[in-house]
């Protein structure tokens, strides 16, 4: 089962309902050129209407040889479970948020490998591997957001331009991926649009790209209460909320807002706090929660419901990345950008943030 030392495996996705696939025939071309050997199960691309023949340069083979290649890169890393196909000495990529799963941080210690997560990639103040994913969510947060208010309980107002009608008042809680791409679109569809960020630094850096339509203001306890009082739909898209994000919309708040406004979780972290009235989250075709009459959508898998845009949107974005992580792993190059995406290595947890949400766990299963 020996590879040749410049091989990279690609497995099949294997999460439910998962159509997205991360060898594109771009992604191909630019790891075959810069002269990596690719292997991957026939039929990868099929979910998103790419055929093997589409992928030239790239040798089809069964699952248990893709699995053996000394560096393994997927979309979303499966269930825990499927980190036994490797070993020690075996690298792997993908979108972990394994922080979020305790079962995946045990298979990852169990299995001691070498596993970056991209999500974490850092470098320049950026971390560019979220920004496809972040696009694509925002665009949908708006989509789903535009849906709910046509909700039997919802405002009934139309996120469009309408002449002699109101423009919908949107408000975007956070100025990253997700709400850039929320507050864009929700403008270029006509609506009256506030972004919230976290500071004043940060207000006055975005107020210089502001698309048209949005205004920038910083989120202070009483401005967000002030906006909620008007707003008919409200998308909540902060980067990350952990077990120690405070919330950020309470009961107290819902009971100020218009009878059947939205309030999208884009979101969706762990624990009670930052948009605790929204619930559980939903699964894509639930029907909204109504909650003290304002509906909440909750809906965490966006980019997986339109596969063929993530895929060919995230691997472009990637593949300059992907390729240094191939040149790091496989050849030894350093780089730190790389790097800051470790998470686990020779049965150790490396990355901080996802030590410190494995320390949570063990206290919690110890008390």
């Amino acid at each position: 089962m020996h590879h040749h030392p410049s091989t990279i495996g690609f497995p099949h996705e294997t999460g439910p309902r998962e159509r997205r696939t991360l060898l594109t025939p771009h992604l191909a071309r630019a790891l075959t050129d810069a002269g990596f050997r690719l292997v991957a199960e026939p039929g990868i691309g099929d979910g998103i209407g790419v055929n093997d023949a589409d992928l030239p340069g790239v040798e089809f083979c069964p699952a248990e040889r893709v699995w053996a290649a000394p560096l393994v890169l997927r979309y979303k890393p499966g269930p825990p479970t499927d980190l036994a196909h490797l070993h020690r000495g075996q690298a792997v990529g993908a979108i972990f948020h394994a922080e979020g799963n305790p079962d995946m941080l045990n298979a990852l210690t169990q299995s001691e490998v070498k596993a970056f997560s991209y999500e974490f990639l850092h470098e320049h103040g950026r971390f560019p591997l979220a920004m496809a994913g972040g696009q694509i969510a925002g665009v949908q947060a708006v989509h789903l957001g535009t849906h709910a208010l046509q909700h039997p309980q919802g405002r009934g107002v139309l996120l469009g331009g309408v002449d002699g009608a109101e423009p919908a008042r949107v408000v975007v809680i956070g100025n990253g991926n997700v709400g850039t791409a929320a507050a864009v679109t929700a403008a270029r569809l006509g609506a009256d649009v506030t972004i919230l960020t976290r500071t004043a630094h940060s207000a006055a850096t975005y107020e210089r790209q502001a698309p048209p339509g949005v205004h920038v203001a910083v989120n202070t306890p009483d401005r967000l209460t002030e906006l909620l009082t008007r707003a008919d739909l409200v998308i909540g898209a902060i980067l990350i909320s952990t077990h120690t994000t405070p919330p950020m919309i309470t009961r107290a708040h819902l009971a100020t807002m218009r009878p059947g406004a939205v309030i999208v979780d884009a979101t969706c972290g762990y624990g009670d706090g930052y948009l605790p009235t929204a619930g559980p989250v939903q699964k894509p075709g639930d029907p909204p929660c109504v909650v003290d009459g304002i509906v909440h959508v909750k809906v965490d898998v966006l980019p997986r419901l339109v596969p063929v845009t993530a895929s060919h949107a995230y691997t472009r974005a990637a593949a300059p990345y992907l390729l240094r992580l191939a040149r790091h792993v496989l050849h030894g190059a350093e780089d730190p950008g790389v790097e800051s995406a470790l998470i686990a290595r020779d049965g150790m947890l490396v990355h901080p943030v996802v030590r410190e949400h494995a320390d949570r766990y063990q206290a919690g299963a110890a008390a």
